[in-house]
């Protein structure tokens, strides 16, 4: 019967990424800047390479805890929480700072951080969980929801996974951007439809948290269950992490505060549903990149379509797929070094979760302040390649 289910997934599998003639017609509208080429399958991990319950030698441990002391010695950060995975050998973790500098509360292995746009990997990913279940498909339209969204009738799933549905994004709104009130999901959907959409469904790229909302607000629809239900049944519980959930209205007292130099910033820091409220510690997002990213979770030859069209972002060597991000060096520092993963970041906060291609180490860190994580990640990461 095993064995009869794992036949059946495969062919499944098969079906939903066969070509459509539908599907060549969407991709031949994009007018933007070059694509980048999908990596090849094999640069993706095999989930036995991760040890979970053996730290790295001493050695290297001394190495990376020297350089979070000194990242906290020269800019004074508020606190991170930072995961490194190497195949084999291992795991190290840090969880320091403080929650609170102004009421002197400590992070501890309990602490939790935001994780914010990092989050749109999680809700890509159980997209995907519905659409191998055949609950819903990737050229679905909008209008089968949400009819009154301009464009809603040629805006597919697929659109919205991978930001080409041009639907103008919530932030970028001056009144909401500045704004401390707190704004529930159909309040958001609202400043969202005041603004005319950005371009045809189909024809550029464009970054929209709107989208990412509007997927999660799908799958409370088809599941009868709230967003939070959905990511502890079909992530937190299966792969039995501790800390990995959506974040609830109320800020739980093991949130690590957003921070500006000494001061805690009094508004909610987690991003809107779907789209960036995830908070965890960084040893669950690791875990989770891991277990994704090895076929544990959705196959993996899903995995790897997650990546058969990579869009070029506002940054240069930045690519976005069906929720997931290339970071490729050659845009950055001329190296040959290239990440897969996705980054977070607001006004406050500051995040990213990748894998890097050639040594295959996985990497999560979040910082409650705007210090950027994609400089640390590459300091620690030329501590464990070297």
């Amino acid at each position: 019967m095993k064995k009869l289910n794992v036949i059946l997934r495969l062919l499944i599998g098969l079906m939903l990424f066969s070509c459509s003639s539908a599907t060549i017609l969407a991709q031949n509208k994009y007018k933007g800047a070059p694509k980048y080429q999908q990596p090849n399958i094999e640069i993706l991990p095999k989930s036995t390479e991760y040890i979970l319950d053996k730290n790295l030698e001493d050695s290297l441990t001394i190495k990376l805890n020297q350089k979070i002391d000194e990242l906290f010695e020269k800019h004074n950060v508020a606190g991170i929480t930072a995961t490194i995975l190497i195949p084999e050998k291992g795991i190290w973790e840090t969880n320091r700072g403080f929650i609170s500098k102004p009421d002197n509360i400590i992070i501890d292995s309990l602490s939790v951080f935001n994780w914010l746009s990092v989050g749109k990997l999680v809700t890509s990913t159980i997209i995907h969980q519905l659409v191998l279940e055949s609950k819903l498909s990737f050229d679905d339209k909008l209008s089968k929801w949400y009819p009154d969204i301009q464009n809603s009738k040629k805006i597919t799933i697929e659109q919205l996974l991978n930001h080409t549905n041009g639907i103008y994004s919530f932030q970028a709104d001056s009144t909401l951007h500045y704004s401390n009130k707190h704004y529930n999901p159909n309040e958001l959907l609202e400043v969202s439809k005041n603004h005319k959409n950005l371009f045809k469904p189909g024809k550029y790229w464009s970054y929209t948290n709107t989208g990412y909302l509007l997927l999660a607000l799908i799958t409370e629809k088809i599941e009868s269950k709230t967003f939070g239900q959905v990511v502890k049944e079909r992530i937190t519980v299966p792969l039995n992490l501790k800390t990995l959930k959506v974040a609830p209205e109320n800020m739980p007292a093991n949130l690590a505060l957003a921070h500006n130099n000494d001061t805690v910033i009094p508004k909610n820091s987690s991003g809107p549903l779907g789209a960036g409220n995830i908070i965890s510690n960084s040893k669950d997002m690791a875990v989770f990149l891991s277990s994704l990213l090895a076929g544990k979770i959705i196959p993996i030859e899903m995995v790897h379509a997650m990546m058969k069209d990579l869009y070029p972002m506002f940054d240069k060597g930045q690519f976005y797929g069906n929720g997931i991000m290339l970071y490729n060096f050659k845009g950055f520092n001329n190296t040959d070094n290239i990440w897969i993963g996705h980054s977070g970041g607001n006004e406050n906060y500051r995040a990213i979760l990748i894998f890097d291609i050639k040594s295959k180490i996985i990497m999560a860190i979040s910082i409650n302040e705007k210090f950027p994580a994609e400089a640390v990640a590459n300091k620690l990461m030329e501590i464990v390649t070297e």
